[in-house]
């Protein structure tokens, strides 16, 4: 009996001990909750372990018997676990980030073995690409979360913060196993339809359904366009990728051996492919380039899957990290379509007091579609909102989204539907949106802009204001905007009013009826200043230049026929009434004038081939161009009609881009050119800005003062060029400080004819001088060249300039400084 009882025995526990063990759980980062693909999983002490799934999970099945799990990534600290004795086990691992330096590798021998493999990758790049497939549609699911972490004692002990963190500690869910807290402040989900055109390059991204929850988030139509696929793409086939407007180069660029160095780790099964891991490295750690680990199929060299990271090291401001993880597959055409795409990016505290900003993206592909291309005319709107993007339920995001929320996202929704609620959030939300547009919604109004409340000058004296416009919430076909202002020395009003009617939203198209009157300085074209607020405001506080009235009563016509193509037309009824000695000769009498009225019709044309359009309520946004340049023409008609006093022609042409120069930097150049024809008094030709300010524009000349010069016929380019830290990075004290070298070259060509330079008397009427105008010798340019670091403090911005000709000219400044203050990453 006891020898059948240990028989039993013995044949129970070889049973167990040949018995499958299943081993499965998450990893995942222990500081934001995100999932860690691409990790090791090890049994210790047998050679049996995986690498997680791009989601962080592990599932491993196996009959050998181990005592602990082991799971280790770069840039992370290895943990490793006790295992049960369950046959099932569910084992979840937090990995902490450890400060990962980068290391020199030396090689005793011969080539690195990975510079062969990444050569024979860089070799079949166009083989590869996406952008060689002739179209493409892929089914987008994107997901983005904005929280607040890092919340310091000093910044939780705030009396305004402590009602937010009350609610905080409230909700379990949003703490790591080791208590970290975050504050959730955005959440949305998109699902969209991406296409896209070789030939001409055309994308296009149409939201199907998004639901977008945020802090200071009231029109879901203007988030919604930026929260897809669209802007959330990284091709690392391009030799540079574009990251918060900045370049950073692949590591499978055409020049790679200048810029990255290499490490083979292994060579490892993904799904199945035999792949080589390879472990990438900046040649110098300042450069903004990449960190991580690259997967490159062994017999085809396709890129397989990323996990990169921009070294904290790199020459950026506040940008703590930035991670980026992409898993690709092939099309049925060849070229890879990442499959998945996870973004991080870590702002850190900018004071020991004060919290960092944490932003996680997310996009997966569900279907793929290699097709014919769609005409040119589909591609009219980069970004389009189906009628019903907002009306998708809880039920159509549960059967829809490609992979379910997990707890702290669902938390995440809860907390900032909480937050928004909060009377000191809403105050300070609204605050800064306040300061940042100009504008405080209140209802179906918005109060502002805020730079119209007051202002001081030499003519007006201490000047206040008001102004306000209407929303979308009034509605999306009418806006009506104006503002009043009131001067105590002068003790003049002036005032803007105009109704705007939107007649197409899709190609836009609106009609505009504008009446104003307002003070102006000769030169300034304050219309044309109006994105550059400190500058405009600068110029307006204290003396004025040559200030006039300018009295205008418009009539203004925008559509936007194809997509970059707009046309603008209207006419403008305006009177000048001046408020410094000005006089000018009649054409015909050659009769002493000083005020004048001008009837100008107008046509314009405008292309950006790439430019990227939004619809921000009722008003049509461009976010500039990515590649190609934009183009501007211009013709004004001069009517002695309706009052008009002066009949000429006025053309002009503009030309704006951005260049992207490789590891030199970004350059921008805009090339101006004009011509008026026909005798004028000189406040219409074409007055060159300069710049009398203490602050540095892009706008002016900045050696030229105020009223410099005018001209008939000119043309100016003006360029500036960004380094980003390719100079100043290989000097070992500037490199800790992270300034960045800036330069500028700016040049104009002018000319005025015999019979402007004649309109202008030298005396007035009683005999007095008159002060006129300076003009340019058509042979000679103006020129002034500059050079400054920016990023001193991670604000501010120095420039130095030197006026190369026209020293001779009175109060010409042969060398001037300018400042500005700037937020750059």
């Amino acid at each position: 009996m006891n020898r059948l009882a240990a028989f039993i025995f013995f044949l129970i526990f070889s049973f167990q001990a040949q018995a499958q063990i299943v081993v499965k759980g998450k990893i995942t980062d222990a500081e934001t909750g995100d999932p860690i693909p691409f990790a090791s999983v090890l049994l210790l002490g047998t050679t049996t372990g995986m690498n997680s799934d791009f989601e962080g999970n592990y599932r491993i099945e196996t009959k050998v018997k181990a005592d602990s799990i082991q799971v280790s990534y770069l840039g992370y600290f290895t943990q490793t676990k006790a295992l049960g004795t369950e046959s099932e086990q569910t084992i979840n691992f937090q990995l902490r980030p450890s400060d990962f330096e980068l290391e020199a590798f030396v090689f005793e021998a011969g080539e690195n073995p990975a510079f062969e493999i990444i050569r024979r990758a860089v070799e079949r790049k166009e083989v590869f690409d996406k952008r060689n497939l002739e179209a493409y549609e892929t089914r987008n699911y994107t997901k983005i979360e904005i929280d607040i972490d890092h919340l310091s004692e000093d910044f939780r002990q705030r009396k305004t913060v402590q009602k937010v963190t009350a609610v905080l500690d409230s909700i379990q869910e949003l703490r790591d196993d080791e208590g970290e807290k975050i504050l959730p402040v955005f959440f949305s989900e998109t699902l969209s339809r991406f296409y896209f055109r070789n030939d001409p390059l055309l994308k296009k991204e149409v939201v199907e359904k998004s639901k977008v929850t945020g802090v200071g988030i009231t029109d879901g139509s203007t988030t919604s366009q930026i929260t897809g696929s669209a802007f959330q793409e990284y091709n690392f086939y391009k030799n540079w990728l574009n990251i918060l407007e900045k370049e950073f180069v692949s590591p499978i660029a055409d020049g790679w051996k200048g810029f990255y160095d290499y490490d083979l780790m292994d060579s490892v099964l993904v799904g199945d492919d035999s792949c080589y891991v390879l472990q990438v490295y900046p040649l110098r750690e300042q450069d903004l380039a990449f960190s991580g680990t690259i997967w490159i199929n062994k017999d085809t060299y396709a890129l397989k899957q990323v996990d990169l990271a921009i070294p904290k090291e790199s020459n950026l401001n506040f940008i703590e990290r930035i991670k980026i993880q992409q898993e690709l597959k092939p099309t049925t055409a060849g070229p890879l379509i990442p499959s998945k795409t996870r973004v991080q990016v870590k702002i850190g505290q900018i004071t020991p007091k004060t919290a960092g900003l944490l932003a996680k993206f997310y996009t997966s592909v569900d279907s793929v579609i290699v097709s014919e291309p769609k005409p040119t005319s589909f591609f009219y709107q980069a970004v389009e909102l189906k009628s019903d993007f907002n009306t998708g339920g809880e039920e159509f995001w549960e059967k829809n989204r490609h992979d379910p929320l997990t707890a702290e996202e669902l938390a995440v929704f809860q907390m900032v539907d909480t937050l928004k609620k909060i009377p000191i959030i809403r105050f300070y939300s609204e605050g800064l949106k306040f300061f940042a547009t100009g504008f405080l919604p209140v209802g179906k109004i918005d109060l502002g802009p805020w730079t119209e409340f007051g202002n001081y000058n030499n003519v007006e004296g201490l000047r206040g204001g008001f102004g306000l416009r209407t929303n979308y919430k009034f509605s999306n076909k009418w806006l009506l905007q104006g503002y009043l202002a009131y001067g105590l020395k002068d003790e003049r009003f002036k005032y803007s009013a105009s109704v705007t009617r939107i007649l197409d939203r899709n190609h836009w198209t609106a009609l505009q009826l504008r009446s104003s009157r307002e003070i102006d300085q000769v030169g300034l074209e304050m219309e044309s200043l109006a994105g550059n607020s400190v500058f405009l405001a600068a110029s307006r506080f204290g003396t004025l230049r040559r200030p006039f009235i300018s009295t205008n009563q418009r009539l203004n016509f925008h559509r936007e026929f194809f997509k970059g193509f707009l046309l603008s037309g209207g006419v403008n009824v305006a009177q000048f009434d001046p408020l410094f000695n000005f006089y000018y000769l009649d054409k015909n009498t050659r009769e002493y004038r000083s005020r004048f009225e001008t009837t100008e019709a107008k046509l314009g044309l405008r292309y950006g081939r790439d430019e990227i359009i939004i619809i921000n309520d009722n008003e049509r946004v461009s976010l500039g161009p990515s590649k190609w340049p934009i183009f501007e023409v211009n013709y004004s008609k001069g009517l002695q009609w309706l009052g008009g006093d002066v009949s000429y022609d006025k053309l002009a042409f503009y030309v704006y881009q951005r260049l992207n120069m490789g590891m030199f930097g970004v350059s921008r150049y805009e090339l101006d050119a004009g011509k008026v024809f026909g005798e004028v008094p000189y406040p219409i030709l074409k007055n060159h800005l300069g710049n009398g300010t203490f602050f540095y524009t892009t706008a002016a000349f900045n050696t030229m003062n105020f009223n410099e010069f005018a001209s008939d016929q000119y043309l100016s380019m003006r360029y500036r060029h960004f380094f980003e830290g390719f100079l100043l990075n290989k000097i070992p004290l500037i490199r800790r400080l992270k300034w960045r070298a800036v330069a500028n070259a700016n040049v104009l060509w002018g000319s005025v004819s015999d019979v402007n330079i004649s309109n202008v008397p030298t005396t007035d009427p009683e005999g007095n001088p008159v002060k006129t105008f300076g003009r340019l010798e058509p042979s000679k340019p103006y020129l002034e060249l500059g050079y400054g670091v920016e990023n001193i403090f991670k604000f501010f911005r120095v420039d130095f300039f030197h006026r190369m000709t026209y020293l001779d000219v009175p109060e010409a400044k042969p060398f001037v400084v300018k400042v500005s203050a700037q937020i750059i990453l």
